[in-house]
């Protein structure tokens, strides 16, 4: 007679999920995942992937906690209110990941001027789940120049939807823009192109089921992505609650778009930090490419304006994201309130070289506006490159996971 001794079943909290032909649960374990926006749509994607075996996650948020978010949150609950919205979802978060070590990095500052596009290059998946279209097109733009698969999401009332922009070539999601959100890309700031000292909120009327649902079709099209099925890539979903319907269309890419930049080579330079002296950096450049080279700030560096009151000389000497309304006024004008009527005719800086004013080359790339662990472009006469600050990898990415071949 023969016995046979049937071994206790081998348990995981991802069997349902393993049973799925094709499934490579090691695949998901390994993935580097980019969430920006923590609020209704980053918490419920956050959770899912979490519950999925995602371990490794980069969250990205400014904002503070607010009465308001607690419906439309897991992550945060009463008594939160106040509270960092980043760090308190990273603490939480780390509950919900099933494996022992999860590496979970909180980043509290702005997507659009103060993340570094070197966080890009090292996540397998980014999830845009920002309320505006300036913050989308700004994560959208370095997605899609390192090829990092992206996707979007957007709920208003009952309805919502997805987008999945290409990834070094097809549409990024500022393709799909309207006109109005093209002229949303604007709402934090004035004519003159600087800050407004209170932009008005965006308040968008949505339910739980809205976000959750919006959530997990993210979640959803990027796990297949995952798994190599890039079909969807240059698609937009949209649902109708009410209904409800779900339809799939195609983006087209725009021949006008800004942001279609293709990163290709990334030259990694430990030494180089965002806190580093503008001049030094120009120096160490020169040595390395040659005579002659020019570094492009990717953004202004604003010298000096016009008092829109009196037309006197005013000196700004900061990059334009820190620079308000306000500061086109001298002191006297606001103080007698007089009407501003004149062109503040503001002289802009966008490029270094060796020729640039000491006074700016004595200043370091974060007083110029430049985020850590960002990738400058620098032309020589070699041709264009592309300059990374991983000196700033440390302490902005600390323990971070290297290239895995997730993609």
């Amino acid at each position: 007679m023969i016995t046979i001794h049937r071994l206790p079943p081998i348990s995981s909290p991802f069997d349902r999920q393993a049973l799925i032909p094709g499934w490579d649960q090691e695949r998901v374990a390994r993935a580097r995942v980019l969430i920006a926006g923590i609020g209704a749509l980053g918490n419920a994607c956050a959770a899912d992937l979490a519950l999925t075996g995602v371990q490794r996650f980069v969250l990205v948020d400014f904002d503070t906690i607010d009465t308001t978010n607690l419906s439309r949150t897991i992550l945060f609950r009463r008594g939160d209110e106040g509270r960092s919205k980043v760090q308190l979802a990273a603490q939480r978060l780390g509950e919900l990941v099933l494996d022992n070590d999860p590496h979970i990095v909180p980043l509290e500052t702005d997507v659009v001027w103060n993340l570094g596009w070197g966080v890009y290059r090292r996540v397998d998946l980014v999830f845009g789940c920002v309320d505006s279209a300036e913050a989308r097109a700004a994560v959208g733009a370095p997605a899609w120049a390192f090829g990092v698969p992206a996707i979007f999401g957007g709920i208003y009332g009952y309805d919502g939807g997805v987008m999945m922009q290409g990834a070094l070539d097809g549409p990024c999601v500022a393709c799909s823009f309207s006109r109005q959100e093209w002229a949303d890309t604007q709402r934090r700031y004035s004519c003159d192109q600087v800050r407004r000292q209170l932009a008005e909120e965006a308040k968008i009327p949505t339910t739980q089921v809205s976000s959750a649902f919006t959530a997990a079709l993210m979640v959803q099209e990027n796990l297949q992505i995952l798994h190599g099925e890039r079909t969807h890539l240059g698609t937009r979903l949209f649902f109708a609650g009410r209904w409800p319907t779900l339809e799939r269309f195609a983006v087209r890419r725009s021949p006008r778009c800004p942001f279609h930049q293709e990163i290709r080579e990334v030259i990694e330079l430990p030494d180089l930090s965002y806190r580093l002296v503008a001049g030094e950096v120009v120096e160490r450049l020169t040595r390395l490419l040659g005579t002659g080279i020019t570094i492009a700030l990717g953004r202004d560096f604003l010298l000096t304006s016009r008092c829109k009151g009196c037309g006197e000389e005013l000196p700004l000497w900061r990059p334009r994201q820190r620079v308000f309304e306000q500061d086109l006024v001298c002191d006297a004008c606001t103080l007698v309130r007089r009407p501003p009527v004149v062109d503040p005719q503001i002289q802009t800086l966008r490029a270094l070289s060796t020729q640039t004013d000491t006074r700016v080359l004595d200043l370091s790339f974060d007083e110029l506006g430049t985020p850590p662990l960002h990738v400058l472009q620098v032309q020589s006469s070699q041709g264009t490159h592309w300059i990374e600050l991983t000196g700033d990898l440390p302490h902005v990415l600390p323990g971070w996971p290297g290239n895995l071949p997730t993609r």
